[in-house]
């Protein structure tokens, strides 16, 4: 099963943007997946805005919590998880998808505030 990696940035995109991206990823993906996010990006997400809510909804839409070690910063922590777990990374960070197409990770995006897109 393919593993998706939330960023902290992608998981508050329902509340910032008002884009459904999990209907989204069930239009865009035909193989079965699990939607993934870190522990080591929870206390990221509780300083954004809407971080409490996003939490929220991803207990709620059975995303799962991955006890996973944290090398160096958050971005290469995930990029490294990626690696090794074959995972796509789902982000808005332009430096995060950056590397990741630079490593040959599949990236998931939002384009035109509207829809998810997928490059790599």
């Amino acid at each position: 099963m393919k593993k998706i990696i939330f960023d902290t940035n992608f998981a508050v995109i329902p509340f910032q943007f008002k884009v459904d991206v999990y209907a989204e990823l069930s239009r865009m993906i035909d193989e079965p997946y699990e939607i993934c996010f870190l522990n080591f990006c929870i206390e990221e997400i509780k300083k954004l805005e809407f971080g409490d809510a996003a939490l929220k909804l991803m207990e709620q839409k059975g995303v799962k919590f991955i006890d996973a070690e944290r090398n160096g910063s958050v971005d290469d922590s995930i990029i490294d998880f990626a690696k090794k777990e074959g995972c796509i990374i789902a982000t808005q960070d332009k430096e995060l998808k950056k590397k990741a197409l630079k490593e040959n990770i599949s990236v998931i995006f939002l384009r035109q505030k509207k829809y998810l897109k997928m490059s790599g």
